[in-house]
């Protein structure tokens, strides 16, 4: 136990029962097997890549252990499958939150820590792209990956916003069914990432720091519930400090919060502590919350330290109204003639089927078209935001790479089909010539063509004279 800090053996030591310690510490470091989530088995599993070996995780249909013949020359990361958004590498603690908030179609859900998206991702999933998903990040860099993700997956029910989240409460009502606040925390559970996380990373002040921090984001959350709704709260660290006591700060300082018991079924769990360094834990805390131990594994589960409540707001608050800003240039809702004749003429242009864009609707910003939800749409003309659902039309109305990628596979027409050979140079960003192998057939320069290879739309190009160009954003390049 040499790599662990004093400090930390003494507090799992206080937690876990004796004959407990050394499995825990063993395993607290040890590398946690690849798992993913995959957005549509039926489709995957039709098409599963030669030497891909998938095993089935308990209680999470979506998930599975993975293991794959060519690991070790193909990262999981520059597969098609990552890249065409089929699959989502995700630990399988991080997918918890979501089964157990349980989010329903057309609902009004915030995801108050959002980034880099894995939650969100699976909640825009859960939720059938209906409704409104808010994905709120208050790093700038965060949210790029953020972006990049919700992007790459497909949601386009999503509205980013960028606001401190202890403050969102002055600006929102009671208005969410459903949030999810997987608070930021002393990430202890990274070190099945990094073995070296406790030598290198781990102090217990940032226990307390996180602590104070967490305490004003679950009041704030709380605050923005509809009456009935429900939350969940949840963070990859074990400490008692960040997780039962902040519980315990809600329910004293709200009468509204009600805790609800936690069915994980077969994922093997832990109740909550009754106490801790000297101080009692109500019975209500501890009966209810779940804990995740590296520890407790079985056949079909192995994950990293995790804690997580569900808590219902069981009355209405009296709360001062939220302030709204004003919004000085908010997106516009084109006319049906409007929207129609664009979805039409991109229909028509790609030979693709116009229901596919029959639950969505046009929105229109900055001069750029975006494909999203009538909810979502609403929300934005209400609230500051960054960034709503799918950009498909530029301002120079040229189609987008987030178009081609999910719209692409779909076209009948203005298509191209690459080789292995011109796929493995198109994806590290070169433009194709045109020769004899690859022939310009009746194109027209400036025609934009979707790219295709097997199954994957690989975004789009630009006939160009004697190339085809590469539009493929640089983000997504491998």
């Amino acid at each position: 136990m040499k790599k662990f800090p004093n400090r930390y053996i003494e507090r799992m030591k206080s937690i876990l029962p004796k004959n407990e310690w050394k499995n825990f510490f063993e395993k607290v470091t040890a590398p946690l097997p690849k798992t993913i989530r995959i957005k549509s088995f039926s489709t995957f599993e039709k098409n599963k890549p030669t030497g891909w070996t998938l095993k089935p995780v308990v209680e999470l249909n979506e998930a599975f252990f993975i293991k794959r013949e060519d690991q070790k020359e193909l990262a999981l990361g520059k597969t098609l499958e990552h890249f065409s958004g089929e699959i989502y590498v995700q630990s399988l603690s991080s997918m918890l939150p979501v089964k157990v908030l349980n989010p329903f179609p057309g609902e009004k859900i915030l995801d108050m820590c959002a980034a880099p998206g894995s939650k969100s991702t699976f909640l825009s999933e859960k939720m059938e792209n209906s409704g409104v998903l808010i994905c709120n990040e208050l790093s700038s860099s965060r949210s790029k990956k953020l972006s990049a993700n919700l992007t790459r997956m497909g949601s386009l029910n999503f509205v980013m916003t960028q606001s401190n989240g202890s403050t969102m409460q002055y600006f929102f009502g009671q208005e969410f069914d459903k949030i999810l606040l997987d608070a930021p925390c002393s990430s202890e559970g990274f070190a099945r990432r990094d073995s070296k996380f406790f030598e290198k990373m781990w102090q217990e002040k940032k226990i307390f720091t996180a602590a104070k921090l967490q305490k004003q984001l679950i009041l704030s959350a709380f605050n923005m519930l509809v009456p009935g709704g429900t939350m969940v709260y949840s963070t990859c660290t074990s400490a008692p400090e960040e997780n039962e006591f902040v519980i315990a700060h809600l329910l004293s300082n709200i009468p509204q919060a009600e805790l609800l018991p936690i069915d994980l079924g077969a994922i093997p769990s832990r109740k909550g502590l009754t106490e801790f360094d000297g101080k009692s834990i109500p019975a209500e805390i501890s009966k209810n919350v779940r804990r995740i131990n590296p520890h407790l594994e079985t056949e079909n589960w192995s994950s990293e330290s995790f804690f997580i409540a569900l808590i219902r707001k069981s009355a209405p608050q009296k709360l001062t109204p939220p302030k709204k800003p004003f919004i000085k240039n908010p997106p516009k809702i084109p006319k049906k003639q409007q929207q129609a004749e664009v979805i039409t003429r991109l229909a028509k242009k790609f030979g693709i089927d116009k229901s596919i864009f029959k639950p969505f609707i046009l929105v229109e910003k900055d001069n750029e078209f975006f494909l999203t939800t009538r909810d979502a749409a609403g929300f934005c003309q209400k609230n500051l935001f960054r960034k709503l659902g799918l950009k498909i039309l530029d301002k120079d109305r040229h189609i987008t790479t987030a178009f081609a990628l999910n719209f692409g596979t779909a076209a009948t027409k203005n298509k191209i089909i690459l080789t292995n050979h011109q796929k493995q140079k198109w994806m590290e960003g070169y433009d194709l010539i045109f020769d004899d192998s690859f022939p310009k057939k009746d194109f027209k320069n400036g025609d934009e063509m979707m790219i295709l290879f097997d199954r994957f739309c690989l975004g789009y190009g630009k006939v160009m004279d004697t190339k085809l160009k590469n539009k493929l954003n640089r983000d997504l390049v491998f």
